[in-house]
C-alpha cells in the first residue's frame, strides 16, 4: 500500500511544490519532517537537480543572444511567438521535473508578480534572461530581486522604459512600480509622484526592433530633485543608477509593500480572504529580516493560520496540468517537436483556461482561487485528467512509468481497493467513499468488482480509475 503523509507535511508539500511526487515523499521522510524538509528546499544550491537544470538544453532557441534572436526574426527564420512558445514549454517542462520543488514555485509567484508575458514583441529576445534573474533572486532578498528586474531590458521593452527619456517622460514603468510591484494605490501617491518615478528610471536604453542591445545613456537621464511619498532625492548627478538603486531599495523596504506583498503571498499559499493577523506577522517578518523572502515564508508556514488552510486554494490550470504529469509520473525527457509531451502540457493547461505567461496585462494572473472555479474551467480539467491518465494525446519525448510499478502488489483486488490504492498514491490520501462509488459508476459496475490480476485491469479500466481519481474533489485542491 503506497505510504501517505500526515496532514501538516501534505499541507506545505501541496502548496509549495507543483506535485507531491514519489520524490517529494522520500525527501520529507529522509528529512524528517516538514521543517527540515522546507529548510533544505530554501537552500535550492545544496539541493542536486540535475532533471531541472537540463531542460534548459532542449530549447536552444531560449540561449539566442536578444541581436541573434532578432536576426532569426529578420530572416523569417522565427518569430517572437515561438521564443515565447519555447520559454512557456522549458517553464512547465521544469516545473514537473525539477526537484527545487519549492524554488521553482516561488519563481513561479514572482514571475506572475513581476510579470512579462512571454512572446511579446518588445521584450522577447531578453525574456529568458529575465527569467533568470527572477529565478536566481526567488529564495533571496526582493530588495535585490527588484533593483535587477526593474531595470531589465526585457522589462525596459515591455513597459516602455526604453522610450523613456528627460526629453519625453514616459510613465508606463513609473506607474506600474509603484501601483504593481511594490506600495500599492492604498499607499496614497498622485500623478506627481508617478511623474518622478518615473524621471527616476530615465537613461535606460533598449533598441527595440533593432537588434535589442541595451545600455544606460546619462545623457537622456533627467536630473535634478526627485520626490516620491516620502523618498526624496537631490539627482544631480548625469548617472541616475545610484538613484534608482536608493529608490528601489527604499520602496521595497516601505511598510506598504511590505503589506503588500504579505497579503498577496497569503492569498496565493493561504486562502482568498487571509486575516489582517497572518497578513501583519508576514509583513512584519518581511521588515525585519530586510526583505528576506525565506525568512517571509518561514514565518507564513508557521502561523497557525496557515495550519488551518487546507482545502481553501484551488489549483490554476498550469498548476493542475503540473500537478497531474507529477503524480501520474508522467515526464518529459526532450522536446524536438510539436508532439513532446513538453510541448503538449502548454496547450493543455490552455485547453482548461490558462497558457504559462499568457495573460496580456502587466498585472499577473489572478491569484484567487474563485477565479478557477467555474463549471466549465472545472469540466476541461476533468477531460484533460483522462488525458494524461491514458496518454491520450500520444505524447513522444515522453517517459511512463510501467503499468506493474504502480499497481497493488497482492492480488485479486476489488474496483474499491484498486481505487483507494490509486488515491493513496495520486492524492495521498485514501479514496473516500463517494470517490470508490464515483469509479464505479463511470465503469458502469460495482466496487466490488474483483480482478484476479493485474493483466485484467484494461487499459480503459486503468484510465479510468486513474482519471476519476484525479477528478475528486481533493485532487482539484493544493
Amino acid at each position: 500500500m503506497p505510504t501517505t503523509l500526515d496532514a501538516r507535511q501534505q499541507l506545505v508539500a501541496s502548496r509549495f511544490t507543483f506535485g507531491v511526487d514519489e520524490q517529494v515523499v522520500t525527501d520529507l521522510r529522509a528529512a524528517g519532517g516538514w521543517q527540515q524538509w522546507f529548510e533544505r528546499q530554501l537552500a535550492p544550491t545544496r539541493l542536486v537537480d540535475t532533471a531541472g537544470t537540463r531542460v534548459r538544453s532542449w530549447f536552444p532557441l531560449l540561449a539566442d543572444t536578444p541581436d541573434a534572436a532578432w536576426a532569426r526574426v529578420t530572416r523569417e527564420e522565427k518569430s517572437a511567438w515561438d521564443f515565447g512558445y519555447d520559454l512557456s514549454s522549458y517553464t512547465l517542462a521544469r516545473k514537473i521535473v525539477a526537484r527545487r520543488q519549492v524554488q521553482e514555485v516561488m519563481a513561479d509567484f514572482w514571475s506572475n508578480l513581476l510579470y512579462i508575458p512571454a512572446g511579446e514583441d518588445r521584450s522577447f529576445p531578453w525574456r529568458p534572461a529575465f527569467d533568470d534573474v527572477i529565478r536566481r533572486h526567488a529564495l533571496g532578498r526582493f530588495r535585490l530581486m527588484l533593483r535587477e528586474a526593474i531595470v531589465h531590458p526585457a522589462m525596459s521593452g515591455w513597459l516602455n522604459n526604453s522610450s523613456n527619456t528627460k526629453n519625453g517622460i514616459n510613465e508606463n514603468l513609473g506607474r506600474e512600480l509603484l501601483e504593481l510591484y511594490t506600495v500599492g494605490r492604498p499607499a496614497g501617491y498622485d500623478e506627481a509622484d508617478v511623474k518622478s518615478s518615473a524621471r527616476i528610471l530615465t537613461g535606460f536604453k533598449v533598441k527595440v526592433f533593432d537588434g535589442y542591445a541595451a545600455s544606460y545613456d546619462p545623457r537622456d537621464h533627467y536630473v535634478g530633485a526627485v520626490s516620491v511619498m516620502d523618498f526624496t532625492h537631490p539627482n544631480a548627478q548625469a548617472d541616475g543608477r545610484p538613484v534608482v538603486a536608493a529608490y528601489l531599495d527604499h520602496l521595497a523596504r516601505h511598510p506598504a509593500t511590505a503589506r503588500r506583498l504579505a497579503r498577496r503571498l497569503c492569498l496565493r499559499f493561504v486562502s482568498d480572504t487571509p486575516s489582517d493577523e497572518i497578513v501583519t506577522a508576514v509583513a512584519d517578518a518581511y521588515r525585519a529580516s530586510d526583505t528576506d523572502i525565506r525568512a517571509t515564508l518561514r514565518a507564513l508556514v508557521r502561523h497557525p493560520e496557515f495550519a488551518a488552510s487546507a482545502g481553501l486554494k484551488v489549483r490554476t490550470p498550469t498548476e493542475d496540468v503540473v500537478n497531474c504529469a507529477r503524480v501520474l509520473g508522467t515526464r518529459p525527457v526532450a522536446a524536438d517537436d510539436d508532439a513532446a509531451f513538453a510541448r503538449h502540457v502548454v496547450w493543455m493547461s490552455g485547453t482548461v483556461g490558462q497558457k504559462q505567461f499568457d495573460w496580456p496585462r502587466p498585472d499577473g494572473f489572478p491569484e484567487t482561487s474563485t477565479t478557477w472555479t467555474s463549471p466549465a474551467r472545472i469540466v476541461r480539467s476533468w477531460n484533460i485528467h483522462y488525458a494524461l491518465a491514458g496518454n491520450w494525446w500520444g505524447a513522444k519525448d515522453v517517459s511512463i512509468p510501467a503499468r506493474a510499478e504502480l499497481m497493488p502488489a497482492a492480488w485479486p483486488q476489488t474496483l474499491g481497493q484498486l481505487t483507494d490504492h490509486q488515491s493513496r498514491m495520486l492524492l495521498g490520501r485514501p479514496a473516500t467513499a463517494a470517490l470508490r462509488k464515483g469509479v464505479a459508476d463511470a465503469l458502469n459496475t460495482t466496487e466490488g468488482r474483483s480482478f484476479k490480476d493485474a493483466t485484467a485491469v484494461s487499459d480503459w479500466t486503468w484510465t479510468v480509475v486513474r482519471g476519476s481519481v484525479l477528478n475528486a474533489p481533493e485532487g482539484m485542491l493544493r
